[in-house]
């Protein structure tokens, strides 16, 4: 076999059943999907993170649907709101303002009106929050986009790139803000208006299903070492397997790390690499019908989270009938430091002030999961160093995929397209697969 595969997530499994013979995946953990996965606590599904499905592509759709899925999902319009000086409005903020604080509303309009109406002189935004102001006004900077995105991601957005946002930040025309300003909403905006979801199972029944599709592989074995010069990858049961093509989907600045030697420029940029955790917080309450929302955005410094889902509204066999459930997410990086001792007293306290939780609620249960890397961290200079990591791996025959061996912001089609690609583009095959013990 000619293509070690490392890493069993959503992109090396697509590696694998594309490849369809000629190849060997080793996964450390004891189970398939990576950070696309679930847990049963007493009847309660808790994914790691918020995870839905949607697609542009029809290929990925197709295969989503048809084949690991096999219409275990089912399709539902999104509800998710922002919440803002006590109240809830509905996502994109930037188009539904209505039911905010008059002055809110003003700001926002205001602002938006100038930013597309007068002239600018200042040429292309050098990053993101320069993008945020040029398009959306200083309003909707000011209460929305810059402060979640700073809570979310971790990092002042005056360090990031915006070569992300391209179909994930919504940009309505001026009427619609307006719009949305005056009336209730009507219309959903953004690619994800409408979402997947398994029926049961969780998020995790979409790695499973590649699983009866594929072979050769070994779980509980990590990879700790790869010789460029030797071409072999050395196991954590300390056997050596010969490759001629290496698929990973390992974080980039971890890959770098296995390999026996290292360019100083590609190191350096390696180490310059940015990205954050989520800790998740997930909640098992004793009371029906907390939400009727999927998930709900948090703007303000004053929450510990920038983010809750409701695991009960994604699928309803997720919770036992008659409780709720609730994902927290708070997130942390080398820019936003967070005092880990009180992350579940603080999240209490604030589920209380908004009226999530209330005084006779019971969380029956609990759990926590921290994921890191979580988000890959577009700062300025994310392009010229990823460009630069990918060609010296191409080099040794490494092939990278999914988010963090691309180490580009991909939702889960994307990471199966990812391995696609790289299976699409492994053409030449060596008849054998040797392993040898050193």
């Amino acid at each position: 076999m000619d293509n070690v595969i490392i890493g069993a997530g959503l992109a090396g499994l697509s590696a694998a059943y594309h490849l369809k013979d000629d190849y060997i995946i080793f996964e450390r953990e004891d189970h398939v999907g990576g950070l696309c996965w679930s847990v049963d606590l007493d009847g309660f599904v808790f994914d790691k993170s918020i995870h839905i499905l949607y697609s542009a592509d029809a290929y990925a759709t197709s295969l989503i649907k048809d084949v690991l899925l096999k219409g275990n999902f089912h399709s539902q319009a999104r509800e998710s709101f922002i919440y803002l000086q006590g109240v809830y409005t509905e996502y994109p903020f930037q188009a539904h303002t209505f039911g905010l604080p008059p002055q809110v509303i003003e700001e926002c309009l205001l602002g938006l009106v100038k930013a597309r109406y007068e002239n600018h002189t200042g040429g292309r935004p050098k990053n993101f929050a320069e993008w945020v102001v040029a398009t959306f006004g200083e309003g909707i900077a000011k209460y929305f986009m810059l402060p979640y995105n700073r809570r979310q991601w971790g990092i002042p957005p005056e360090l990031m790139d915006y070569t992300w946002i391209d179909g994930r930040v919504p940009t309505p025309k001026v009427e619609e803000v307006l719009h949305g300003a005056l009336f209730p909403p009507k219309k959903k905006f953004g690619p994800n208006s409408e979402f997947w979801y398994p029926e049961m199972g969780g998020i995790k029944s979409l790695p499973l299903g590649f699983v009866p599709h594929i072979k050769n592989l070994h779980l509980n074995t990590g990879v700790v070492k790869i010789n460029t010069k030797r071409n072999t990858v050395t196991l954590s049961n300390n056997e050596e397997c010969l490759y001629k093509n290496v698929i990973s989907t390992l974080p980039l600045p971890v890959v770098i790390r296995l390999l026996d030697e290292v360019p100083g420029a590609v190191q350096d940029a390696a180490n310059d690499l940015q990205y954050n955790t989520i800790h998740t917080i997930n909640l098992c309450i004793d009371r029906p019908a907390i939400s009727d929302k999927h998930w709900v955005y948090f703007p303000e410094d004053e929450f510990v989270f920038h983010r809750l889902s409701f695991m009960m509204n994604f699928s309803r066999k997720n919770t036992p009938v008659g409780k709720s459930s609730i994902t927290v997410e708070i997130s942390e990086s080398k820019h936003k430091q967070i005092n880990h001792s009180a992350l579940f007293e603080d999240t209490l306290r604030g589920l209380q002030r908004i009226g999530i939780i209330r005084g006779k609620d019971e969380v029956i249960n609990h759990c926590t999961m921290s994921l890191t890397p979580a988000y890959v961290i577009y700062d300025l200079s994310h392009r010229k160093n990823v460009n630069l990591i990918k060609e010296y791996m191409e080099s040794r025959n490494i092939h990278s995929c999914g988010r963090f061996g691309d180490w580009e912001y991909l939702n889960m089609d994307h990471a199966i397209l990812s391995g696609k690609r790289v299976a699409d583009r492994i053409s030449e095959r060596s008849p054998h697969f040797s392993t040898i013990t050193p």
